[in-house]
Protein backbone atom coordinates (compact mmCIF):
# COMPACT_ATOMS: atom_id res chain seq x y z
CA UNK A 1 0.00 0.00 0.00
CA UNK A 2 1.15 3.68 -0.76
CA UNK A 3 -0.01 5.92 1.63
CA UNK A 4 -1.35 9.56 0.85
CA UNK A 5 1.01 12.29 2.39
CA UNK A 6 -0.32 15.35 3.78
CA UNK A 7 -3.54 14.74 2.66
CA UNK A 8 -5.39 15.20 6.36
CA UNK A 9 -5.96 12.01 7.21
CA UNK A 10 -5.17 10.12 11.08
CA UNK A 11 -3.28 7.76 12.33
CA UNK A 12 -4.34 5.16 14.65
CA UNK A 13 -3.63 6.05 18.61
CA UNK A 14 -4.65 6.54 21.76
CA UNK A 15 -7.53 8.34 20.32
CA UNK A 16 -8.28 7.14 16.93
CA UNK A 17 -9.26 2.69 17.42
CA UNK A 18 -9.23 0.41 14.68
CA UNK A 19 -12.34 -0.56 14.42
CA UNK A 20 -15.41 -2.78 12.02
CA UNK A 21 -18.52 -0.42 12.57
CA UNK A 22 -21.70 -2.17 13.73
CA UNK A 23 -24.02 0.74 13.33
CA UNK A 24 -23.67 4.83 13.28
CA UNK A 25 -26.69 7.18 14.52
CA UNK A 26 -27.17 10.24 16.56
CA UNK A 27 -28.48 9.74 19.97
CA UNK A 28 -29.25 11.62 23.10
CA UNK A 29 -26.20 12.13 25.65
CA UNK A 30 -29.40 11.70 28.42
CA UNK A 31 -30.29 8.22 26.64
CA UNK A 32 -26.87 7.03 27.16
CA UNK A 33 -27.41 4.64 29.99
CA UNK A 34 -30.71 2.85 28.42
CA UNK A 35 -28.49 2.49 25.32
CA UNK A 36 -25.57 0.58 27.15
CA UNK A 37 -28.46 -1.35 29.47
CA UNK A 38 -30.18 -2.72 25.63
CA UNK A 39 -26.82 -3.37 23.95
CA UNK A 40 -25.50 -5.15 27.15
CA UNK A 41 -28.76 -6.78 26.40
CA UNK A 42 -28.46 -7.83 22.68
CA UNK A 43 -25.26 -9.40 23.55
CA UNK A 44 -26.21 -12.43 25.09
CA UNK A 45 -25.72 -14.93 23.25
CA UNK A 46 -22.77 -13.92 21.51
CA UNK A 47 -19.17 -15.10 21.67
CA UNK A 48 -15.70 -14.22 20.27
CA UNK A 49 -15.82 -14.54 16.37
CA UNK A 50 -12.99 -15.42 14.33
CA UNK A 51 -13.28 -13.20 11.43
CA UNK A 52 -11.04 -12.79 8.17
CA UNK A 53 -9.25 -10.01 6.15
CA UNK A 54 -10.04 -11.41 2.62
CA UNK A 55 -7.98 -8.18 1.22
CA UNK A 56 -7.30 -4.88 1.04
CA UNK A 57 -8.68 -2.46 -1.04
CA UNK A 58 -9.66 1.65 -2.10
CA UNK A 59 -12.75 2.68 -1.97
CA UNK A 60 -12.17 6.17 -3.72
CA UNK A 61 -9.07 7.86 -1.71
CA UNK A 62 -9.80 5.54 1.31
CA UNK A 63 -7.64 1.82 1.95
CA UNK A 64 -9.41 -0.76 4.16
CA UNK A 65 -9.26 -4.40 5.30
CA UNK A 66 -12.22 -6.19 4.07
CA UNK A 67 -14.12 -8.58 6.05
CA UNK A 68 -15.20 -11.67 4.82
CA UNK A 69 -18.75 -11.98 5.07
CA UNK A 70 -19.38 -13.51 8.53
CA UNK A 71 -22.83 -14.35 9.68
CA UNK A 72 -22.40 -14.12 13.23
CA UNK A 73 -21.56 -10.64 12.96
CA UNK A 74 -24.20 -9.50 10.44
CA UNK A 75 -26.50 -10.54 13.22
CA UNK A 76 -24.95 -8.76 15.25
CA UNK A 77 -25.22 -5.81 13.40
CA UNK A 78 -28.92 -6.61 12.42
CA UNK A 79 -29.32 -7.21 16.13
CA UNK A 80 -27.88 -3.53 17.21
CA UNK A 81 -29.28 -1.78 14.45
CA UNK A 82 -33.32 -3.23 15.44
CA UNK A 83 -32.56 -2.76 19.23
CA UNK A 84 -31.64 0.69 19.47
CA UNK A 85 -33.79 2.34 16.26
CA UNK A 86 -36.06 3.58 19.31
CA UNK A 87 -33.06 6.05 20.24
CA UNK A 88 -32.42 7.26 16.86
CA UNK A 89 -32.38 10.73 16.31
CA UNK A 90 -31.68 10.93 12.99
CA UNK A 91 -30.16 14.28 12.60
CA UNK A 92 -27.47 15.62 15.35
CA UNK A 93 -25.13 18.81 14.94
CA UNK A 94 -21.26 18.56 14.24
CA UNK A 95 -21.20 19.65 18.25
CA UNK A 96 -21.67 15.63 18.65
CA UNK A 97 -18.62 14.79 17.06
CA UNK A 98 -16.36 14.50 19.80
CA UNK A 99 -13.69 17.46 20.54
CA UNK A 100 -10.36 17.09 19.05
CA UNK A 101 -7.81 18.65 16.72
CA UNK A 102 -10.32 18.71 13.96
CA UNK A 103 -13.94 18.94 13.73
CA UNK A 104 -15.61 16.62 11.44
CA UNK A 105 -16.26 16.98 8.15
CA UNK A 106 -19.79 17.79 6.55
CA UNK A 107 -19.75 14.57 4.65
CA UNK A 108 -18.92 12.75 7.99
CA UNK A 109 -22.15 14.51 9.49
CA UNK A 110 -23.90 13.31 6.15
CA UNK A 111 -22.80 9.81 6.77
CA UNK A 112 -23.86 9.39 10.08
CA UNK A 113 -27.50 10.87 9.30
CA UNK A 114 -27.92 8.83 6.50
CA UNK A 115 -26.04 5.71 7.81
CA UNK A 116 -29.23 3.32 8.34
CA UNK A 117 -30.11 3.77 5.07
CA UNK A 118 -27.18 3.90 3.22
CA UNK A 119 -25.41 0.87 5.03
CA UNK A 120 -26.86 -1.36 6.66
CA UNK A 121 -29.06 -4.25 6.34
CA UNK A 122 -28.44 -6.10 3.01
CA UNK A 123 -25.62 -2.81 2.29
CA UNK A 124 -23.51 -3.62 5.55
CA UNK A 125 -20.13 -4.10 4.32
CA UNK A 126 -17.71 -4.76 7.35
CA UNK A 127 -14.34 -3.49 6.83
CA UNK A 128 -11.46 -2.37 8.81
CA UNK A 129 -10.33 1.57 7.06
CA UNK A 130 -6.93 2.02 7.83
CA UNK A 131 -6.81 5.53 6.08
CA UNK A 132 -6.04 7.64 2.99
CA UNK A 133 -3.91 5.78 0.06
CA UNK A 134 -3.83 3.41 -2.44
CA UNK A 135 -3.52 0.19 -2.95
CA UNK A 136 -0.08 -0.92 -4.53
CA UNK A 137 -0.27 -5.05 -3.77
CA UNK A 138 -2.49 -7.68 -2.44
CA UNK A 139 -2.00 -9.07 0.45
CA UNK A 140 -3.04 -12.78 2.20
CA UNK A 141 -5.73 -13.35 3.71
CA UNK A 142 -5.50 -13.59 7.54
CA UNK A 143 -7.68 -13.92 10.33
CA UNK A 144 -8.15 -12.73 14.15
CA UNK A 145 -10.08 -13.01 16.79
CA UNK A 146 -13.26 -10.17 18.11
CA UNK A 147 -14.02 -10.22 21.52
CA UNK A 148 -14.61 -6.83 22.58
CA UNK A 149 -17.79 -4.25 20.93
CA UNK A 150 -17.50 -0.62 22.06
CA UNK A 151 -19.72 2.29 21.75
CA UNK A 152 -17.53 5.20 20.99
CA UNK A 153 -17.90 8.83 20.21
CA UNK A 154 -16.82 9.57 16.51
CA UNK A 155 -14.61 12.05 15.70
CA UNK A 156 -13.56 13.64 11.96
CA UNK A 157 -13.46 10.50 9.76
CA UNK A 158 -16.14 8.74 11.32
CA UNK A 159 -13.05 7.52 13.56
CA UNK A 160 -14.15 6.14 16.83
CA UNK A 161 -12.75 8.95 19.02
CA UNK A 162 -14.04 8.21 22.36
CA UNK A 163 -14.77 4.91 24.24
CA UNK A 164 -17.97 5.51 26.45
CA UNK A 165 -18.77 1.97 26.91
CA UNK A 166 -16.81 -1.55 26.13
CA UNK A 167 -17.69 -5.27 26.65
CA UNK A 168 -15.99 -8.75 26.44
CA UNK A 169 -18.12 -11.11 24.04
CA UNK A 170 -17.58 -14.24 25.95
Amino acid sequence: MLWAQGQGGFRFDETHWPHITLLQQFVRRSRLPEIFAVVESQLEGFSPMTLTVSGVEARGETVQFVIAPHPELQRLHERLMDALAPFDEGDGPPEAFADGDEPPRPRDVEWVRNYRAQASGARYFPHITLGKGVVTEPIASFSFTADRLALCQLGRFCTCRVILREWRLT
